[in-house]
């Protein structure tokens, strides 16, 4: 919270300044990334996705889904993980375009998603190169809600927290893993399910 009031102070009134406004709680945005590794303070953007949540709907056909122009440290082992080749990122964006089109579209809105510190820890890098700052959102750890949720249901048991065991238990289908446009599509319904009374 005292990080974020500081963000505000030092760029609230700059180009980014609309980011650091309070949201308005109609809407959130489930997020996702893939990347070129395991190791997020090193690792690169291979594409990160945005599927809006608006009135307890996910709105996948509104999802933005960005490609990265081909990183320097796209191998073998990453491109088995979410299957983009160095030929499907030639027409991909610069990382720094990336980001501009993704803080336009996500703007203030909380942010949702599964072990989103991974994704975040990628995406400030890029952002405190090209802003200063790092993402102001709000933040919902679906992980953190989906163990309190089976602790609430069987509270002597441990919690699988793999993304596709969380998807299963909760009767939600998986849509395009590891790709960023079908994880965040995923999350969002995860989500929502946690979110029932």
């Amino acid at each position: 919270m005292l990080k974020r009031m500081i963000q505000r102070h030092r760029h609230g009134a700059g180009p980014f300044g609309h980011l650091f406004q309070a949201p308005d709680g109609q809407e959130l945005m489930a997020l996702d990334c893939e990347t070129t590794g395991l190791d997020p303070r090193r690792c690169e953007l291979v594409s990160v996705a945005a599927v809006p949540i608006r009135a307890g709907r996910v709105q996948a056909g509104a999802a933005l889904d960005l490609r990265i122009r081909t990183p320097a440290s796209l191998d073998a082992q990453s491109i088995r993980v979410h299957r983009l080749r160095g030929v499907d990122l030639e027409d991909g964006l610069e990382a720094e375009q990336a980001l501009e089109r993704l803080l336009d579209f996500i703007g203030n809105r909380p942010l949702v998603g599964w072990c989103l510190d991974f994704d975040l820890t990628v995406l400030n890098r890029v952002a405190r190169r090209h802003t200063g700052f790092d993402l102001p959102n709000p933040v919902i750890e679906l992980s953190d809600l989906y163990r309190r949720h089976q602790a609430r249901r069987r509270p002597d048991a441990l919690p699988d927290l793999r993304f596709e065991s969380a998807a299963r238990c909760l009767g939600v289908p998986v849509i395009g893993r590891h790709s960023a446009r079908g994880d965040a599509t995923t999350a969002a319904l995860m989500y929502l399910r946690l979110k029932k009374p």
